[in-house]
């Protein structure tokens, strides 16, 4: 009796979390559903020259995985002002938009991607974009990828200057779903962007991608980690 009776609460909890994880999903879009470190560390060692010209290293492409531009800039060049951080944003921006175009066979959606989307539409599970990228990228997104085949482009939550950090970010796109933080699925790639998820009281959050997390989830609050959306089981959100 006392077995039946310890199954049936472990069951009662189970299912419960499950409800409370999967009222909706905040997807991050650069390096989560966009491979794309590798043009934005090009674009950011560009500029990194621009800004010390009698310099030969920069720091590591990993350096730039995470914060917003205008903290990476104040890193980088603690005497520009404001109005100097955000050309030099731009300009940044801008060169990672011509390393994409330069570079079309590299510029794809992650593997499992599509038909990830295509099931949360299917099941009418309510999600949204919350990417640390400026407008002019998020345009360039959509244009290059269609993405309002899934997503309405006026709800994306960017950088638009207004929030401090991708915790901030990740909170104004739960408030547009209309849900908690406590009820949503957060996938994301960076440290940085999880730390700040699980410190905010996500539900659960995925990593995807970059091994660096790999080994740690346990210490960042993950609970589980893929390498696409190939290896997501929809298990996950009933």
């Amino acid at each position: 009796m006392y077995r039946i009776t310890s199954c049936n609460r472990y069951r009662r909890c189970v299912n419960r979390i499950i409800l409370r994880i999967m009222k909706a999903v905040l997807l991050d879009f650069n390096g989560t559903l966009f491979f794309d470190s590798g043009f934005h560390a090009e674009a950011w060692a560009e500029i990194y020259r621009e800004l010390h010209p009698n310099e030969d290293d920069g720091p590591d492409g990993s350096f730039y995985l995470g914060p917003r531009n205008d903290v990476l800039i104040k890193k980088i060049a603690p005497w520009l002002g404001e109005q100097e951080r955000q050309e030099v944003s731009r300009h940044k921006e801008a060169l990672y938009r011509k390393i994409c175009k330069e570079n079309p066979h590299r510029v794809h959606l992650v593997r499992g991607a599509v038909e990830f989307l295509d099931k949360l539409k299917e099941r009418k599970v309510p999600f949204i974009l919350a990417s640390a990228s400026i407008k002019d990228n998020i345009d360039f997104y959509f244009e290059t990828f269609a993405l309002e085949r899934w997503f309405d482009r006026e709800a994306v939550v960017y950088d638009d200057g207004t929030y401090a950090d991708k915790g901030e970010m990740h909170l104004e796109a739960a408030r547009r779903l209309g849900v908690e933080i406590s009820d949503c699925v957060v996938v994301e790639d960076s440290i940085s962007a999880i730390t700040h998820a699980k410190e905010n009281g996500a539900g659960c959050i995925i990593a995807i991608g970059n091994e660096a997390v790999k080994g740690r989830e346990k210490e960042l609050g993950v609970e589980r980690f893929v390498y696409d959306f190939t290896e997501m089981d929809f298990t996950w959100f009933i």
